[in-house]
């Protein structure tokens, strides 16, 4: 009997998101397929609960082309380079020369679901038009068409405006890459995004489109220098977009984000220095702290932390409420005479005696008034993170030119601001992606983060190789050390903080892996001329269908990683051992969550299989040009799906 399920084929591309799509809604929305095609309308009636009244939309010029972006599969792949890398055999952190929306298509199948955060620094768009790459680049005259200004023949109908130009490209640009990385993140993930006023008006609307609105949770303002030309405010600032992946899932599960204060150093020696010089005078001493914390900058973090401005034997502390925010029958009693709160107190009276005790309340020296606890600092190190962070991104560029020898990036991002987001969010084993990674910012941040608090998270970026712009002088500086591209200013800065980090080289390391063409030979289009004799192109048909799957050249190692990110849900971090196995040469994935992967491009028979020692847990990939049918016909039974041909016309295979 015929089964059409398996064996499984070897796809020559990623999936096409339409269609994925689509099985997805007709197993969830079945009567929107009445006759087995979509029917919007359907859908539409289906889904609404108010008649499918039309509802605020965010649109531009090239939205529809950002939707088939998106849904657009790629035939790319990415070939390792183990000479590029540090320490390639036990490294789970991988860096990736590509264009990022090739590469985010091509980890689908290993990664969605996986990362916990993902964070951008996406171009700013700060230019009069923008060019990500030739295929975003916009004329004026296309926008005014595309945007009803000018009619076909260029005639004006309405009022130009031109400033669209380069706002539509830029979110055509965004759009798909977005959708894409929201498919790796957790449930619980999180996306932030940096961005500056320039665009994030409409980087807010595209990640509401993109998340949903709901899944909303800040717009965090980082404050750096103010500029010194400014005309008129300081200006100086950028924000970080932050969205959840399913914000509502975070609050059910009563999921926290926490840091440690900043500033606190400063303020426990202070209380040191005050104790030292005061001794049992506390009354003094917190006279003193009082006056050292209003004189404080208001952009020092320690200024955060004026309330604790009380200090005794035990350090600094802030007298807090002791009134129950509920009334409750047991929190109402006689505590000494002093007044009782409306709701009662805080705490039941066994508590409140073993508080007095430990001389943790302060009594008021009227009984009119409220008892309070004290609330020390040492106590209260974490909050949520702050929706304000201050610091001067110029310290950023200064250590990562002492980092580099010279000056080859502009802007780098604050690692120990993205360490204290990383901290807060993320925690051990967790995945850390950056797909617009520049100068790699965000993997030094994980690293120095690690060493803080001793985990182990692991990181992914994404970096183009764009060329440094030689008419600045940070681009000329590059190329005259050498950089031929942003990607390898990218690697160079991981290497010299692995050096610096793990002098020893013990741990730090990352793989590298680099977008190229396929090395599967993909389906040619064969065109029929009207002209042309049916035999002749018959034939032609079948000699193309002949061909093997697998282009003369390519490495075999290249063909294995292809085969696997694209069949299977291999990642990167994969272990990959080269075996001999009768002869034969088989490619072993191992780490896997579904038993190991083996593949083989040679000659391929029972005696291999059983030589293998295969069980019924792994994946075998073979060559459907070099296994024989009665081969085919004995594994597909025992390991169904789990067998995959790999071959330009897939065959059904009679059980």
């Amino acid at each position: 009997m015929g089964n059409a399920e398996w064996p499984k084929h070897v796809p020559g591309a990623t999936d096409d998101e339409q269609l994925s799509l689509l099985a997805l809604l007709r197993d969830v929305v079945p009567s929107a397929f009445p006759d087995g095609v979509l029917d919007s309308a359907a859908l539409l009636r289906a889904v609404s609960a108010d008649g499918g009244e039309p509802g605020f939309a965010f649109t531009w010029p090239g939205m529809e082309q950002a939707k088939r972006d998106a849904r657009a599969p790629t035939s790319a792949t990415l070939v390792p380079d183990e000479a590029a890398s540090v320490r390639w055999a036990d490294s789970q952190d991988v860096l990736i020369e590509g264009d990022n929306l090739q590469v985010l298509k091509l980890l689908k199948n290993g990664y969605a679901g996986r990362a916990k955060l993902v964070y951008i620094d996406p171009p700013y768009n700060t230019g009069d038009t923008f060019t990500y790459n030739d295929d975003f680049s916009v004329s004026e005259s296309e926008y005014l068409r595309a945007t009803g200004q000018v009619d076909a023949q260029g005639a004006t109908v309405a009022r130009k405006e031109v400033k669209g130009r380069k706002h539509a490209p830029w979110l055509t640009m965004m759009f798909p890459r977005l959708v894409a990385a929201r498919a790796l993140l957790r449930r619980d993930g999180v996306f932030l995004a940096s961005i500056d006023n320039n665009e994030v008006h409409h980087l807010r609307l595209l990640l509401d489109a993109v998340f949903g609105a709901d899944n909303f949770v800040d717009m965090i303002t980082w404050r750096g220098a103010r500029k010194g030309d400014a005309k008129l405010t300081g200006a100086g600032q950028d924000y970080i977009l932050v969205y959840a992946r399913d914000r509502s899932w975070l609050k059910d599960q009563d999921i926290r984000w926490r840091e440690r204060k900043e500033g606190l150093e400063p303020v426990y020696a202070k209380v040191d220095q005050l104790l030292s010089r005061h001794g049992q005078d506390f009354s003094a001493a917190s006279k003193e702290l009082k006056a050292w914390f209003k004189a404080l900058a208001d952009e020092d973090p320690s200024k955060a932390h004026a309330h604790y401005c009380f200090i005794d034997s035990r350090g600094a502390f802030f007298p807090g409420d002791i009134a129950s925010p509920n009334p409750r029958p047991n929190l109402i009693y006689d505590w000494k005479g002093y007044a009782v709160p409306d709701n009662g107190w805080r705490y039941e009276k066994k508590i409140m005696e073993r508080l007095d005790a430990d001389e943790r309340l302060v009594y008021p020296d009227s009984k009119g008034k409220r008892i309070t606890v004290k609330r020390y600092l040492t106590e209260h190190e974490t909050w949520a993170p702050a929706s304000v962070v201050y610091r001067d991104r110029r310290s950023a560029s200064a250590m990562l030119k002492s980092l580099m020898g010279a000056k080859v990036f502009d802007d780098p991002k604050s690692t120990d601001v993205l360490a204290r987001m990383i901290a807060a969010i993320t925690d051990e084993g967790d995945l850390v992606v950056d797909f617009f990674a520049g100068s790699g910012s965000t993997g030094q941040a994980v690293w120095e983060q690690n060493q803080k608090d001793g985990k182990r998270r692991h990181w992914l970026l994404v970096q183009r190789p764009e060329v440094p712009d030689a008419t600045t002088e940070t681009g000329n500086n590059a190329l005259a050390e050498g950089y031929g591209t942003i990607f390898e200013i990218t690697a160079e800065r991981l290497r010299r903080t692995a050096k610096q980090l793990d002098p020893g080289g013990n741990t730090l390391g990352f793989r590298v892996f680099r977008a190229r063409e396929t090395t599967l030979r993909v389906e040619t289009v064969v065109v029929r001329r009207e002209d042309a004799d049916p035999n002749a192109q018959l034939e032609l048909l079948l000699a193309e269908a002949a061909k093997p799957p697998v282009k003369d050249d390519a490495d075999p190692l290249a063909v294995a990683w292809e085969v696997a990110l694209k069949a299977t849900d291999t990642r990167l971090d994969n272990a990959v051992v080269v075996r001999d196995v009768g002869g034969v040469e088989m490619y072993e994935f191992a780490g896997g969550a579904n038993g190991t992967l083996f593949l083989s491009f040679g000659e391929f028979n029972l005696d291999t299989a059983k030589a293998l020692g295969l069980t019924d847990e792994d994946t075998l990939i073979l060559r459907g040009d070099r296994v024989e049918d009665d081969t085919t016909l004995t594994l597909a039974p025992r390991l169904r799906s789990k067998l995959i041909l790999l071959e330009r016309t897939p065959r059904e295979v009679s059980l």
